[in-house]
């Protein structure tokens, strides 16, 4: 813990100096030193921005929502397993003949856009069984795990890239090759091909539910062995790429693949594995078959949300006022909002479902080379040195990216119209142990800013502008 740690240390130093006379023969006086660090900090603020109006406030956002697509994230869900559910899952082998190749070779061209060709999507579960085929693995080289959600029974694990699925050139007495876990798959351009699958047969699941698909995502076979090895890292946790988001879709007028059971049909699933791919949607081709199969519905999921970001100059009597040696982010009053339409063309939903979410920290940036700790009512919610090496300044230079993540936190206890945020930074001198910076009040030289979350902030050495600290109106 950042604190503790940093007072320990600040002690030790202080008893360091207790018998050691300062330049004017004096005592070392922590509360003298602190507060002649702030009164140079507010000097050298003044000198720049100007004398401050004793009823300036620092809070330059605006109550209002804002609505973005749900993007899956890492996988940081609770989440039951079904494997304590009352249902049964048989496992089988399938032929696949070529004409499902031969499709996904003119429908979804390897390395074109081809997301209008479908679109995401939940099922519905019926009374009758259904089955789950793996029918196509692409060249990508992240690793992944397909699963299954049933609303309100948790999820399952269905198929590990690579297992038991093998190919071959139809037409020939080729051995089937068995596909891997990186880029050793299957090349659509150079089909078609005969496929043995392994399917997965559904009995016994609650009629009525939801269900939905998604892949656990990480960039490579290793990151995955990592992940299994230490789950708790945040690190090694893989990215979510769901059927209702925008990561798999319902490839529309899919042909019925030849050989499946007389009044049998299909719905046949394309997935992408890389939000910042190219959208092919080939990385993963499987089915989803049953007499009938479980029917599909358009879903919509938003995230209605509020933010603010807050910079911070924690550099104290230095005059740089960059204000990006600490960024993050926090959302609050959240809402996932699920519209479910009948079919695709359905203009009006025929159903809306609102779920609340928890609040959520996001650190964008860190210029300083201090160590520090983000707290939340008083409450230490995220640590520089427990991510990073403490003298890393990430993410501040020209070009960075304002979407980073460096680590996320639970803003829980957080109260926009407080502000009650604060930041414990260690101080630079051998003396000086560590500070507390809480998000400042009205008339003072400022260290934390609230600002709207589509402001960027400074490049490394390069002063927030004058006309940030023009005299504002509170926030409402």
């Amino acid at each position: 813990m950042i604190t503790k740690k940093f007072l320990l240390m600040g002690s030790m130093a202080v008893m360091g100096v207790a018998f050691i006379s300062c330049s004017n023969e004096s005592l070392f006086d922590d509360n003298a030193y602190h507060k002649q660090k702030e009164e140079a900090y507010t000097s050298n603020f003044e000198k720049r921005y100007g004398k401050i109006d004793p009823n300036q406030t620092w809070d330059f956002t605006t109550d209002t929502p804002t609505y973005s697509m749900v993007s899956t994230g890492g996988a940081t869900r609770a989440a039951a397993s079904l494997e304590t559910a009352d249902f049964t899952c048989e496992v089988r082998e399938m032929d696949i003949q070529p004409d499902i190749s031969t499709y996904i070779a003119a429908n979804l061209p390897k390395g074109q856009n081809n997301s209008s060709k479908g679109r995401k999507f939940e099922m519905v579960i019926g009374e009758n069984d259904f089955t789950v085929v793996p029918l196509f693995q692409g060249c990508a080289s992240y690793y992944w795990e397909l699963w299954m959600t049933v609303e309100g029974v948790g999820e399952y694990k269905i198929w590990s890239k690579g297992e038991g699925l093998k190919y071959r050139k139809a037409g020939t007495n080729d051995e089937f090759q068995t596909v891997g876990t990186g880029k050793d798959g299957m090349d659509s351009s150079k089909g078609p091909f005969e496929v043995k699958a392994p399917s997965y047969t559904f009995n016994n699941l609650p009629t009525g539910n939801s269900m939905a698909f998604s892949l656990r995502v990480w960039t490579s076979y290793d990151k995955f062995l990592a992940y299994e090895q230490n789950p708790l890292n945040e690190a090694n946790h893989p990215i979510i790429s769901s059927s209702v988001d925008a990561w798999m879709i319902d490839l529309q007028n899919a042909p019925v693949p030849v050989g499946l059971p007389e009044g049998y049909s299909a719905t046949i699933i394309g997935c992408e594995d890389n939000k910042h791919g190219d959208n092919d949607f080939e990385d993963l081709v499987f089915m989803v078959y049953g007499k009938p199969v479980p029917p599909t519905k358009r879903v919509e999921k938003v995230i209605e949300q509020k933010s603010k970001r807050y910079i911070m100059e924690d550099l104290g009597e230095t005059d740089d006022f960059d204000f990006n040696d600490v960024v993050f982010d926090i959302f609050y009053d959240r809402k996932e909002i699920t519209y479910i339409y009948d079919n695709a063309d359905a203009t009006v939903p025929s159903d809306t479902q609102t779920r609340t979410l928890e609040n959520l920290g996001v650190v964008r940036a860190a210029g300083g080379t201090l160590d520090f700790a983000i707290k939340i009512a008083g409450e230490e919610v995220w640590v520089k040195s427990e991510n990073v090496s403490k003298t890393q300044m990430i993410n501040t230079q020209p070009g960075y990216n304002p979407y980073n993540v460096m680590g996320e936190f639970k803003a829980t206890g957080y109260i926009a119209n407080a502000n009650n945020v604060s930041v414990v930074v260690e101080d630079r001198g051998s003396n000086d142990g560590v500070h507390s910076i809480p998000f400042p009040e009205a008339g003072v030289a400022p260290k934390i800013v609230a600002v709207p979350v589509t402001t960027n902030w400074m490049n490394e050495r390069v002063k927030v502008p004058t006309d940030w600290f023009t005299p504002k109106p509170a926030n409402n």
